[in-house]
Parts: C-alpha cells; structure tokens; sequence
C-alpha cells in the first residue's frame, strides 16, 4: 500500500516564516541591548564611589583670568560654587555641578565646556569677562566692569582698559553682578560705542579721549 506523501504548508505560511525569524531575531538583540546598558550603568554606580576614580579639585585643568594664578583660581572657584575636594570623573552629574560651580564665579562669561580625559584627568574651557573701563571710587578703591557692566573683582587694570577722570561713589553690588547706576552704565556705553581709552563727566556731556588721542564730547 503507498505511503502518504506529507501534507506541506500553505504557501502563505512558508512566507511568513522568514519575516517571524527576522521579528522574533531583532526582539533579542533589543533585548540584549537594554540589559547591557543596565549593566552598564549598574557598573558605573558602582565604581563611582571608588577612590581611584576621584581627582583633587585642585588638579582641574582650566585657563585663570587675569591677575589670577591657577590654583587660587581653583579655590575661589570652589568654595563660591559649594564643590568638594575630589570628585569622580565618571559620576554623569559630575559636568552639570562643575558647569554650575565655575559659572558663580565672578570672572566667568560663561563655561564652553567640561572633558573627562583618560586617567581621571579633568579640563573645564571657560571664557572669562573681558575688562573695558576701570573707576576710581571715593573710598580709594579701583573697580573695573566689563561690557554688560557686570563689576569685577578687584585686581590689577589690564593694559588697555578704559579709565574713568575724577572719582564715583563705591558700588552697592557685589563682583559678578550689574552695577546699575545710569551713569555708570552710560560710561560703559560709550567705551565700547566709541573705543574710548579716558572719559571724564562735563557739564551736559561727556568728554572722550580716543585711542588716537582725539577728542570727541557727547551730550546726555
């Protein structure tokens, strides 16, 4: 008696059965993916309390602006952003907090970014505000304010900044912030408008001297 021949498949489940592979493929390397980056993480977690992953604050690479040297810089930097003595280079929330510390200090514009290098090593790029007029204050005192007239520490006058003839009562702000007295920002003003090297306060305007030595009055 012959043997029945087996019943083959539908033609339309032979073609699915190549696309549930290709489906039922992609699920466990998505799959693997996820469970990897757990562990990734789980692994970072824990090695970032570890202390061969930590740098001495004081070891940060970074530019200081002028009248500055590095480590003072450091320091300052430190104790107005509130930041430990070591930190973990691996630690994700390391760069924010860092970002956030050096932005508080008075002579940073703004932080362009912080790099975690190979070894633990750590560089913040900063750009540092940039002194255009220096003012004498009645009580002695040399102040100097950049272009948006935020006040800057006191320190030595860079080479080429603006001066201010006679004197002005001392401000009422602290460094890094807005001296907002009109005149002061009007001064301001016409330094960088003009290019102006000396003001001094007329009867109804202000006398420049310009950096080719000409003079030139404008009123308020």
């Amino acid at each position: 008696m012959p043997r029945r021949k087996k019943a083959s498949d539908p033609p339309r489940v032979r073609l699915w059965r190549p696309v549930l592979a290709i489906v039922i493929t992609l699920a466990v390397v998505a799959v693997a993916v996820v469970a990897l980056g757990r562990l990734g993480d789980e692994a970072l977690r824990r090695v970032a309390p570890g202390d061969r992953y930590r740098t001495p604050f004081a070891d940060i690479r970074c530019d200081a602006p002028p009248g500055l040297d590095r480590p003072t810089f450091l320091a300052e930097v430190r104790y107005v952003g509130g930041l430990p003595e070591s930190l973990n280079a691996l630690d994700p929330a390391v760069r924010d907090r860092l970002t956030a510390g050096f932005a508080k200090h008075p002579w940073v514009e703004s932080v362009e970014g912080v790099t975690a290098e190979p070894g633990g090593a750590v560089s913040v790029s900063l750009h540092f505000r940039t002194p255009v007029l220096a003012i004498e204050t009645t009580d002695g005192e040399r102040r100097m304010l950049d272009r948006h007239s935020v006040l800057l520490p006191l320190g030595p006058t860079p080479a080429g900044v603006a001066e201010l003839a006679g004197t002005i009562p001392p401000p009422r702000v602290a460094a890094g912030e807005v001296w907002r007295d009109a005149d002061v920002r009007w001064m301001v003003e016409l330094t960088t408008a003009y290019g102006a090297k000396r003001l001094e306060k007329q009867l109804g305007g202000w006398k420049l001297t310009l950096a080719d030595g000409k003079h030139l009055v404008v009123g308020r």
